[in-house]
């Protein structure tokens, strides 16, 4: 999407603009292509994963022939290819057919594909088959073990359970669709597949049904259910399962400086295992993962690079911040790392009258967030949290109960804007930001649990899995209605505690994805990486806050809530004058 492109709208709009910008006389395989990847928004390799075996092996056969052309759809003739493109931007081709039309959609044309060149799709697909037929039958041979020991309807179950823990599932195999998604979509759940597939005996399902649910328990086991995100806007295969498992255990075995070993005499349970063991070891080495979010198709795409763990801590505070410190604190920072000095301001807040200590620390996650704004060139960024941290100590031996009895507004979003973003970027700022900070409360209220086990929430208490990577979003106001509101097109978050430290302790319960820092572009460039490695380090500042009061709190000390950030500190644009003056910081990226 270009920065001269006009925000808003969603998917629907984008795909009227693309729609009406076909060129009849270009290449059918450009616009093909043209249409599969939203004009340029989902990268190839990845817009093609989407397709299935007979849709991408005959694509991959045509790019290149500049003269084949789309004709008319209504010039089709048996043997033909229709271009057919769904609502939720889905391209699919489908050979005409009487006894099968093909799906709804706008249909962008047909194509006369020479005979030989059939001859050659049917011989790679045939290929194809036989692959993926050797590897369903090892996964068929996982259900039917789960059958005869009376534990189907048990994994099933899990199955239902793991999905709604997860933002969205849709995932394609073959014809059918797998969801729980914002694409108008739930045949999981609301629709009743794994309640019907529960009762049912596994010979009577589709070959794509029993290839999902022995999937979802392998992906589980390689790193919880959003493993489940990595497929979403593609094609599930049981030759695409296993190649992901075993090239993420190279991954990892690499990062972590384990020996590779071939993996041809395990079976895919084994390997999922050891990818979730060796995960733990990839986090604990300088190497890092991370996510890339595909807003277009839902995909969560993790990466795995080098980061030495140094370079995740500022070396130094950054000046607005040290400022602070000498004049709010008292606390010279020189000598000191971000994260230390950041405890020391911290600890000298918590020695003032307990006004003049919320005050601080309230002010001091402002200026954090702010400064991180700036440094980023973002449009706005935040800094999520519970407002009273005792809230997540346990009640004696109860653990989770005083995280159930917490509410929206027991929790908070500190939402800045760069400093020099125009008045007229957004109509009526304040209550945008408002929206965006309500919407981060309801996130935290539904992530605290999530860091319990499973049997210790209660089953009428919906919640999700805790973020713990950090990740790098494109494309994220085509679908969420909130992120349409909010204009977020491209993002930044960074969850805490990070996955290489310790959870973050409170009276000895442990904790993660509890606090952040995130950062939103309205408009390009999108962020790169080197710009996520910077959301890392002062998501470790605001590690180092949480941290230390949470050490106060074991301690017995009073320690201070939050009361800022609420309706009334955005509706009267408190945030004007909560941060520091950083009026000739660069400007937003564009």
């Amino acid at each position: 999407m270009t920065a001269a492109e006009p925000p808003g709208g969603g998917l629907a709009a984008v795909l009227a603009r693309l729609r009406g910008g076909t060129h009849s006389g270009a290449p059918a395989y450009q616009q093909v292509v043209r249409l599969l990847t939203i004009d340029g928004r989902v990268p190839f390799a990845r817009a093609v994963q989407a397709l299935t075996a007979w849709e991408r092996i005959t694509l991959l056969h045509v790019i290149g022939d500049d003269e084949l052309r789309l004709r008319p759809p209504d010039e089709a003739r048996p043997g033909d290819v229709i271009v057919v493109q769904a609502s939720n931007g889905r391209l699919r081709l489908c050979p005409v057919d009487a006894d099968h039309p093909h799906p709804a959609g706008y249909v962008a044309g047909c194509m006369t594909l020479p005979a030989n060149l059939h001859d050659q799709i049917e011989e790679a697909v045939a290929d194809w088959e036989q692959d993926e037929r050797d590897q369903q039958a090892q996964l068929d041979r996982l259900l039917a073990g789960w059958h005869d020991r009376g534990l189907l309807k048990e994994k099933v179950s899990q199955v239902a359970d793991w999905v709604d823990r997860v933002e969205t599932v849709l995932i394609y195999s073959g014809e059918e669709v797998f969801s729980r998604s914002d694409a108008g979509t739930n045949t999981l759940l609301r629709d009743g597949l794994l309640d019907r597939l529960a009762s049912e005996h596994p010979d009577t399902w589709t070959s794509a049904q029993r290839l999902f649910v022995a999937a979802a328990h392998l992906l589980f086991a390689a790193g919880r259910a959003i493993r489940f995100e990595e497929f979403n806007g593609r094609q599930l295969t049981a030759v695409g399962l296993r190649d992901w498992l075993v090239q993420a255990r190279r991954r990892y075995q690499t990062a972590a400086a384990r020996p590779a070993d071939p993996t041809d005499h395990l079976d895919l349970t084994a390997v999922a295992q050891q990818v979730g063991e060796l995960s733990r070891a990839v986090d604990q080495s300088d190497s890092m993962r991370y996510r890339r979010v595909h807003g277009t198709t839902f995909a969560k795409q993790e990466v795995v690079t080098m980061l030495p763990q140094t370079q995740r801590r500022h070396r130094t505070l950054p000046a607005p911040l040290a400022a602070f410190a000498r004049q709010t604190a008292g606390v010279e920072t020189t000598g000191l790392d971000g994260e230390d000095a950041i405890g020391q301001v911290v600890r000298a807040l918590l020695e003032l009258p307990a006004e003049a200590c919320r005050n601080g620390v309230e002010s001091l996650l402002t200026v954090i967030v702010q400064v991180a704004v700036v440094d980023l060139r973002a449009d706005y960024g935040m800094s999520s949290a519970v407002r009273d941290l005792t809230a997540l100590a346990p009640a004696g031996t109860d653990r989770l109960g005083p995280v159930l009895q917490l509410r929206k507004p027991d929790f908070f979003c500190a939402v800045m804007p760069h400093p020099r973003l125009p008045d007229d970027a957004v109509n009526d700022l304040g209550r945008m930001l408002w929206l965006v900070a309500q919407r981060m409360q309801y996130n935290r209220w539904h992530f605290a649990p999530g860091n319990f086990d499973r049997h210790e929430v209660p089953h009428q208490r919906h919640y999700y899995f805790p973020p713990s990577l950090p990740d790098v979003a494109e494309h994220s106001d085509l679908w969420h209605g909130g992120h349409i509101a909010a204009r977020v097109r491209y993002s930044l978050r960074a969850p805490g505690a990070a996955l290489w430290r310790d959870p973050l302790s409170v009276r000895g319960t442990p904790y993660r994805g509890c606090y952040d820092i995130r950062a939103v572009r309205m408009n390009g460039p999108a962020f790169t990486r080197d710009e996520l490695w910077t959301a890392v380090r002062y998501t470790g500042l605001v590690d180092a806050l949480w941290r230390t009061v949470a050490e106060a709190c074991d301690a017995g000390r009073a320690v201070p809530a939050v009361t800022a950030f609420d309706k009334a500190w955005y509706e009267q644009e408190r945030w004007r004058s909560a941060g520091p003056n950083l009026s000739s910081g660069p400007r937003p990226g564009r």
